[in-house]
């Protein structure tokens, strides 16, 4: 993807705009929205706090996703990742300045376990997070909209996620905007130091 503005795409929130990229200043704000939207899946790995912020946008492949802005302000965000590259472009590298050569392993075997490797034709939506007072306004329909136009003009054919059993509320969500289930899959025991015991993988096909 090359930087642009594409807030043409449909969304219902007008006053937002969507960006293909991360802006180099708003890297640190991601990281933040990242971990306290995502926080049963990363806190695990990354703790909390600054070191866990600095470590997270350490890793973030930056043209990979699509971000929601209210003039300078993020307000979403969508990690995209394909066969080629992924917005959370993690290693051991990464994350050694921040853990150490140990902690840097076992984080990345945590890691590994959440890691989806997508087939060629698939898009895969790597977190999709809205900031909480922006929630209820299309902010993530907009997002997944600008997603599925992206994936349409890199030849893409399926948009693909995975959901979790504690949140039922996006699922229903993502049934009413066109995915389907094509498989569940029990991560217990492992999951419970997640926060969840399963995952429904779930695909939309393009046309």
């Amino acid at each position: 993807m090359t930087p642009a503005d594409i807030s043409e795409t449909p969304q219902y929130d007008t006053s937002i705009r969507l960006l293909d990229h991360l802006p180099d200043d708003l890297v640190d704000d991601a990281a933040a929205l990242y971990l306290s939207a995502l926080a049963d899946k990363l806190i695990p790995v990354y703790g909390a706090g600054p070191r866990a912020r600095r470590a997270l946008a350490c890793g973030f492949n930056r043209p990979m996703c699509i971000t929601a802005m209210e003039k300078d302000r993020l307000v979403g965000i969508l990690g995209i990742q394909t066969a080629a590259a992924g917005f959370m472009d993690v290693t051991v590298n990464t994350l050694q300045p921040f853990y150490g050569t140990l902690g840097s392993l076992w984080r990345m075997a945590l890691l590994v376990f959440l890691n989806h490797s997508p087939m060629a034709d698939e898009a895969y939506i790597d977190g999709v997070v809205v900031s909480p007072s922006y929630r209820g306004r299309g902010v993530g329909s907009g997002l997944i909209a600008a997603l599925e136009a992206w994936a349409t003009g890199q030849g893409l054919s399926i948009v693909c996620l995975e959901v979790v059993d504690a949140n039922p509320r996006a699922e229903n969500l993502y049934r009413r905007i066109g995915f389907e289930t094509v498989r569940e899959q029990t991560v217990w025991p492992v999951g419970t130091l997640f926060g969840f015991r399963s995952s429904t993988v779930m695909v939309k096909v393009l046309t």
